[in-house]
């Protein structure tokens, strides 16, 4: 009975220690706090997300200008490179996709009878080898 009070007792002494050592992070009153790290953090800059009259961001409004460090016609060429780039792709005719796959089958059987008649003739090679050590005895 002593021996599991003790361990009781050392359990909670075990848990509780390393959550004691958060309590200086939490804060006394309902305030929130800006942990030390991160208040020395550097500001990234402001965003490019367009806000609406009353200050919200606007859902889906991307910025009407490009970062500093791309001019607007740089990025307006490439919004019209790699625009419809789907609609410009070809996409594979049925007739295309058969043949290349007959083709692949094709590859494929003539690869098999390759290998089989290697087979045969290792096969043959080594019984040819038997008999005539066989004979030679």
């Amino acid at each position: 009975m002593v021996k599991r009070r003790l361990g009781l007792v050392a359990t909670l002494a075990l848990i509780g220690a390393p959550l004691s050592a958060c309590q200086p992070l939490l804060p006394r009153d309902d305030t929130p706090t800006i942990l030390p790290r991160l208040a020395t953090a550097p500001n990234s800059g402001p965003s490019a997300q367009r806000m609406d009259a009353n200050g919200y961001p606007l859902i889906g409004a991307y910025p009407k200008a490009a970062t500093q460090q791309v001019s607007n016609e740089d990025v307006q060429a490439t919004r019209d490179r790699f625009a419809n780039v789907e609609a410009r792709s070809v996409p594979p005719s049925d007739t295309a996709y058969r043949s290349r796959v007959v083709e692949m089958q094709t590859l494929a059987a003539r690869q098999q009878a390759e290998a089989e008649a290697r087979l045969r003739a290792a096969s043959t090679g080594e019984a040819a080898g038997d008999a005539a050590s066989s004979r030679a005895q």
